[in-house]
Order: structure tokens, then C-alpha cells, then sequence
């Protein structure tokens, strides 16, 4: 009798530890990512206003483009969630990607930085610096991609680096996916560096 109390006793204690472990890194992830969704609305409509300010195709200057999803609005109202945010950091001069095109492309994604600063990365086709010599691109159909990067992608030319900013609602939206939280910008340095054009095509 005393075995079965103690073994139960011993049982019901680990069970409580757990939940105080799982307690305690629940509150930890929740404090990383205090008030997420208004922080990262705070930092694309904070991205947008730098972006809209500072226009232009050389490095250094900004691009920004309407999702292709559906027509710019006519109104003077304008949505800072329905728009691409691209830092312009070298120019290429090649080949434009279509809709129905590949591409290989080198690129790191990452998130709005945490609130003890730390920066989460969820995906890299390179680690470190990039090397374009070395660097292995990955391929990807320009259609198949979160909307962000395909709006994106069907602007830029071959050699083209930008860093994109891609608001939650033309990423992955309100619900999580993986490691990215809803409500994420995801911000991704994204190097072009080949299109494959759809096989057939004149």
C-alpha cells in the first residue's frame, strides 16, 4: 500500500514539474514575442514611410510594389499591408522572371528582431556571409512562393539584391506556419541570381 502511495505520490509530482517547466517556457516564448502583432504592424507601417520617402533603383534607395494579387486602389487611401517594401543593395541587369518562370536565388528569412533584440532566422539557403561564388541557389517556381516574394521576384532582374519586407497579410498570413508566428513581417535579403524560363516557351 505505502509502494503504491509513493510511487503515485512520486508520479503526480513529476507531472506538476512538467507543467511548471512548460509553464515557464510558455511565459518565456510569450514575453520574446510580447504584443507580436502590433509590433511587427508597427514596424512595416514604420518601413513603408522610409520606403515611400526614398525611392529609386540605385543601392541604397527603396522600391516598393503593389501586390499582384489584385489592381492597385484608386482612392487616395492606401493600405501599407498590400504593398512590397524592397531595399535596393546591388543592381542586376539581367533577365526579368514571368509568373510561369523558375528561379534560383540565394536568400536568408528572417524576423522582426525579438524584444531582448535577438533576431530570429527561419530559413537560408547559405550560412554566414554570402559567397556567390560557393553559394548553392535554390529553385523555386516564381507562382509557388508566398505572394511577398513572387510580387517581388517579377520586378527584379538577374543580379539584383534587395532586402524585401513583406508584411503578414502577402507572407504567411494570421496563422502560424513552422517557426513563423502569425501576424509575422518577414524580412528577407534575397539575391537573384537565375531564371529558368518555363520549358516551351518562345
Amino acid at each position: 500500500m505505502k509502494k503504491t502511495f509513493y510511487w503515485l505520490l512520486g508520479f503526480l509530482l513529476l507531472v506538476i514539474s512538467f507543467g511548471i517547466i512548460s509553464c515557464g517556457e510558455s511565459d518565456t516564448d510569450a514575453d520574446l514575442y510580447a504584443n507580436w502583432q502590433d509590433r511587427n504592424q508597427h514596424y512595416i507601417d514604420s518601413i513603408a514611410k522610409v520606403a515611400n520617402a526614398n525611392l529609386g533603383s540605385e543601392p541604397g534607395k527603396w522600391k516598393v510594389f503593389h501586390t499582384y494579387k489584385f489592381d492597385a486602389p484608386l482612392s487616395a487611401t492606401v493600405n501599407v499591408n498590400d504593398y512590397v517594401y524592397c531595399r535596393v543593395l546591388e543592381e542586376g541587369d539581367g533577365a526579368t522572371p514571368l509568373f510561369t518562370d523558375s528561379v534560383a536565388v540565394d536568400y536568408r528569412g528572417q524576423l522582426i528582431p525579438l524584444t531582448d533584440g535577438s533576431v530570429v532566422t527561419f530559413d537560408e539557403s547559405y550560412t554566414g556571409v554570402l559567397n556567390k561564388e560557393t553559394a548553392s541557389p535554390s529553385k523555386f517556381l516564381v507562382s509557388k512562393v508566398v505572394v511577398g516574394w513572387t510580387t517581388a521576384l517579377m520586378h527584379m532582374h538577374v543580379g539584383d539584391r534587395w532586402m524585401l519586407y513583406i508584411p503578414y497579410d502577402l507572407g504567411y498570413g494570421k496563422t502560424k506556419s513552422g517557426t513563423i508566428r502569425g501576424y509575422s513581417t518577414l524580412i528577407f535579403d534575397l539575391y537573384l541570381q537565375n531564371v529558368i524560363p518555363l520549358k516551351g516557351k518562345n
